[in-house]
């Protein structure tokens, strides 16, 4: 899934909390090679603070896919030329105290 979306849309860098879910089955079967085309780098959960920061100090635009009460439609938004894109997980989101190092949070329109 994610690293075939990164591959198509030519995403410059896939961080993930561990690179040993590169060697899944699953994950080989979903990505078709895609990481290979896509350079990944491993952000320790624990990490992902000061990482995210590091990302703004070089000039991203931190964004995060998440629906808050102040989330702007994907359909309005316009992106920056640089974005550093979070995801939470499937259900739980992101957690808050990510969210509040964010600039912004886009929530995808959903029918049903």
């Amino acid at each position: 899934g994610l690293s075939r979306t990164c591959e198509i849309f030519n995403v410059s860098t896939l961080a993930i909390s561990s690179k040993k879910m590169l060697e899944s089955r699953e994950f080989k079967q979903i990505s078709v090679t895609a990481e290979k085309w896509v350079p990944v780098v491993e952000v320790a959960v624990s990490e992902v603070s000061s990482y995210l920061h590091k990302l703004r100090e070089e000039g991203y635009t931190l964004v995060g896919v998440e629906q808050t009460s102040n989330s702007v439609s994907l359909e309005r938004f316009c992106f920056p030329p640089r974005v550093a894109l979070l995801l939470g997980k499937e259900k739980e989101g992101i957690p808050v105290d990510y969210i509040n190092l964010l600039d912004v949070c886009v929530q995808i329109p959903q029918l049903g």
